[in-house]
């Protein structure tokens, strides 16, 4: 609100009598200076010299000494960053504040994002203009950017790029104040949570439980941290902050938690992002829940949903502990949406040396929860040296009084599986006549947090691996499994091999290495992506296998792989795209090392699962990959041809010669700036047909956690800093 006019005339608008050309008197001079203007003014100087004394005291042009600086921003190094821009049309300027109580006035004009302290009044200018009257005399003045922002410079009687400056007023005087966007950067930095599985709230349990620090990992001096919290699931944005650390606690029921934090040092600001950083899960204290208790050392073998005879509801827990070597199983424990069965370690329980380490047959709407105890990182561990059985097997058939009633939404975490005998993870079934493909549908598989090594075969198997439509009868699909932050070592077939997820695949974060070692034909990809899938694999790290990088079967939708590290494996990537009614492929931003044939093969003869031989591909867009080894074909054809006028094939970036000539290091991360991979010439996601909302989360986010505008340099490091 506008001060009561004063009894002299004073226009609401603070700059009307500048825009007429008028121009009251005013003296604008440095503090220490004072009795020397006072002696010109008595004294007048020689010809020439202005009545005010103004010509006769240097710097009183309003650019080099009409304010003085004190302690604030460093300026930068931009000549941009300190020039001033134009204003626009005056008669535009809408005037904020205005105050009353003395014999000067001051205006502050504020362009772009922040806002200017005035000392006295006292006030704070939060708008485009304000003008306030102040005594006569020094008047501070103090500029704060908002977020993203820095200060640029004073400009009219004020000068300068410090955040603090004093004009000393002795009637009029007109200071505006520049602020500018922080230009983006690759400050080196990544989010660190100090748990990732953190708790739902609970009377009878202690608020750590449900609470996680966000901080920031870097040696950067920091001045400034946003930090936004969104659900995972619909992007809706749940808390923020501004702290440099920031303490998330678990709102009620279950989710898990996209986190983003945008950081600056004053100069320049980058954009973080983690996908499902946080997953918040049921309490592990009994919340007022019945509780079934088991000492899988007395038995382990638990039928018709039943512990000891009683039958576990929707929304009870189960507390599991003990050792064993024998069949541990579930069947038909089946939950709700809304009331999951919550199994949970209680200290360290093992299973050894058995065929069934730990199956779930008919089961619903279960969790299994390793994270019972706070000193066990995996807190069901599942170990069988021997040949034969499986570790963890999700599938449903009858057995006795045990229906048959198809399983879904299933998530499990905090599981070691050691020495496996087949598989670590085996979700899928083969079809039966009570389920099938025509009459259901798993939905909503979660694996995350687990830990797989030393395996005979498939780190993680999941879904049926054809959707072929001689198979009958017919399995059914899986929808919208997410599996992410895994540890995969050692497995003696696919590191990672997934079929039949028909839509809402997510596959992120997770980290393989060693796969393929039993160099079993057709059984050696580190990552298998078998017929029928629809989703994305992104950000996860892929080292040492033996056969392919990466094997992509006829799909059943639209598939993106970005942002993913392929290294140390006989050959690249292998498509095979015969198929009719083809889906759309993305495959971008991907760091592959030492194929032995070209980054990409295509196959368009090959035809598995439900597709037609010799359709061609609706879409295709490879683009944006680093590609290093024996080879410099970027890609080629394998078997067949097809018609390439509509895909997306360049620009790649592929090289031959030692890496560290390109500037990367074992990873395939540029070590240092002028890398040729951070040299632009990449494809942006406009290219690709593609804006950020079409990826996982709304962001494109590097391996690193850095948002970008797209994927404009080669590989998946697209913003690696030495």
């Amino acid at each position: 609100m506008s001060a009561p006019a004063p009894s002299a005339e004073r226009h609401v608008d603070a700059f009307a009598d500048l825009r007429r050309g008028y121009n009251r008197p005013m003296r604008l001079i440095y503090a220490p200076a004072i009795a020397m203007l006072l002696l010109n003014a008595a004294c007048p100087g020689p010809a020439g010299t202005d009545t005010d004394g103004t010509e006769g005291t240097e710097g009183t042009d309003g650019t080099d000494g009409t304010a003085t600086t004190s302690n604030g921003s460093v300026p930068t190094e931009s000549s941009d960053a300190t020039s001033v821009p134009t204003m626009g049309d005056p008669t535009e300027t809408s005037v904020g504040p205005t105050t009353d109580g003395g014999d000067g006035n001051l205006e502050i004009a504020i362009v772009g994002e922040g806002t200017v302290a005035a000392d006295p009044p006292g006030q704070t200018c939060t708008e485009a203009a304000c003008a306030y009257d102040v005594p006569a005399g020094p008047v501070s003045l103090t500029a704060a950017p908002s977020a993203g922002n820095r200060f640029a410079g004073w400009s009219g009687d004020c000068s300068g790029a410090e955040l603090t400056t004093e004009v000393v007023v002795e009637t009029t005087a007109s200071c505006t104040a520049t602020f500018e966007p922080l230009p983006q950067g690759a400050l080196p930095a990544s989010i660190r949570a100090s748990r990732e599985i953190v708790r739902v709230p609970a009377d009878d349990a202690p608020p750590s439980d449900s609470e996680t620090t966000l901080a920031i990992d870097t040696a950067v001096a920091l001045t400034g941290v946003q930090w936004a919290v969104f659900a995972a699931d619909d992007g809706s944005e749940i808390a923020t902050a501004d702290t440099a650390e920031y303490v998330f606690t678990c709102p009620d029921g279950r989710r898990d938690y996209d986190v983003r934090a945008t950081i600056t040092d004053g100069q320049v600001q980058s954009t973080l992002f983690e996908r499902r950083l946080v997953t918040c899960v049921p309490p592990r204290s009994d919340a007022g829940r019945t509780v079934h208790t088991a000492d899988i050392g007395q038995a382990s073998y638990f039928q018709n949903g039943e512990i000891g005879g009683v039958k576990v509801q929707p929304g009870d827990l189960v507390r599991i502990s003990g050792q064993a070597s024998s069949d541990f199983a579930f069947f038909n424990f089946q939950g709700t949406a809304e009331a999951p069965i919550h199994i949970i370690n209680e200290g360290a329980v093992s299973n050894d040396d058995t065929s069934w380490l730990m199956h779930l047959i008919n089961c619903q709407h279960v969790i299994i929860d390793g994270k019972g105890a706070d000193d066990v990182e995996y807190g069901f561990k599942l170990t069988n040296t021997g040949a034969g059985g499986q570790a963890v097997f999700v599938r449903n058939y009858t057995q006795g009084g045990n229906t048959n009633t198809g399983s879904t939404d299933i998530e499990i975490f905090g599981v070691e599986i050691a020495d496996g005998p087949d598989s670590g993870f085996r979700i899928w079934n083969g079809g039966s006549d009570e389920f099938n493909a025509d009459n259901w549908t798993f939905e909503n598989l979660r694996l995350h947090h687990n830990y797989v090594h030393d395996v005979l075969t498939e780190g993680f198997y999941v879904g049926y691996y054809t959707d072929s439509i001689e198979q009958q009868p017919p399995p059914y699909p899986i929808e919208g499994a997410k599996v992410y932050r895994n540890r995969v070592e050692n497995s003696g077939w696919d590191g990672m091999q997934f079929g039949s997820c028909r839509s809402g695949l997510e596959v992120h974060d997770n980290v393989v290495t060693a796969s393929g070692l039993a160099n079993e034909p057709n059984q050696r990809s580190s990552l298998q992506w078998n017929p029928g899938n629809s989703g994305a694999a992104y950000n996860n790290r892929f080292i040492g296998g033996v056969g392919v990088d990466l094997q992509i079967g006829c799909t059943g939708g639209d598939t993106k792989m970005y942002g993913n590290v392929f290294v140390h494996s006989d050959g690249g990537f292998y498509l095979h795209a015969g198929q009719a009614d083809a889906p759309r492929y993305w495959l971008f931003a991907n760091s592959v090392a030492t194929p032995n044939a070209a980054g990409l093969r295509i196959n368009m003869n090959s035809a598995p699962g439900n597709c037609g031989a010799g359709a061609p591909l609706s879409e295709m867009h490879y683009a944006s990959n680093l590609l290093v080894g024996s080879v410099e074909q970027s890609w080629e054809f394998a078997a067949g041809d097809a018609d390439t006028a509509g895909w997306t094939l360049a620009p790649n970036l592929a090289w031959t010669a030692d890496p560290a000539e390109l500037c990367l290091d074992e990873a395939l991360a540029p070590t240092c700036s002028d890398s040729a991979a951070l040299a632009g010439g990449g494809a942006a996601l406009a290219d690709l047909g593609l804006t950020a909302a079409d990826l996982p989360g709304g962001h494109f986010v590097d391996i690193d956690g850095r948002v970008l505008a797209g994927p404009s340099n080669f590989g998946a490091h697209q913003a690696a800093t030495p």
